[in-house]
């Protein structure tokens, strides 16, 4: 099997931190929500050259399970995340399903964001501007319609 031989490959390879991000985009505080940068302690100055992938899977699980948002990434999703916990678990399930292919998990969000690719403006760009502004149909428009 490829994808084995890959892994396996990979597994004693020597990875370098700056080849380290994710390539879907996520919505959590301590990961760009643009570049997919990571900001992990073993990724910037706890780096080994002989990090293996398996350390930096384990790690990565650990922080997507608990986000650090004192020490973030995304400011606009850390504040999200620390001022509205409700809000920010639904936006990371729109995300999850827009980017990943996750269920559904919110019909008042979906429905927001459809509206606004009527009017014209690209779907990711309305995304990002909902997400940043709390979901806040008005506030997303005017950041849409200033870029």
């Amino acid at each position: 099997n490829i994808a084995v031989q890959r892994i396996k490959r990979e597994f004693k390879e020597v990875l370098k931190s700056e080849e380290v991000r994710f390539i879907t985009k996520i919505w959590h505080p301590n990961i760009s929500s643009v570049t997919g940068a990571i900001c992990l302690d073993i990724l910037k100055d706890q780096w080994a050259a002989a990090m293996t992938l398996r350390t930096v899977l384990l790690s990565l699980q650990a922080l997507l399970a608990a986000a650090e948002p004192d020490d973030p990434q995304d400011a606009v999703v850390a504040n999200q995340y620390k001022q509205n916990p409700e809000m920010f678990k639904q936006t990371a399930r729109l995300w999850a399903h827009v980017y990943a292919g996750a269920p559904v998990s919110s019909p008042e969000y979906t429905k927001k964001i459809e509206n606004l690719c009527a009017m014209g403006f690209d779907r990711n760009a309305v995304i990002v501007a909902l997400s940043s502004k709390s979901w806040d149909v008005e506030t997303a428009t005017e950041l849409l319609l200033s870029n």
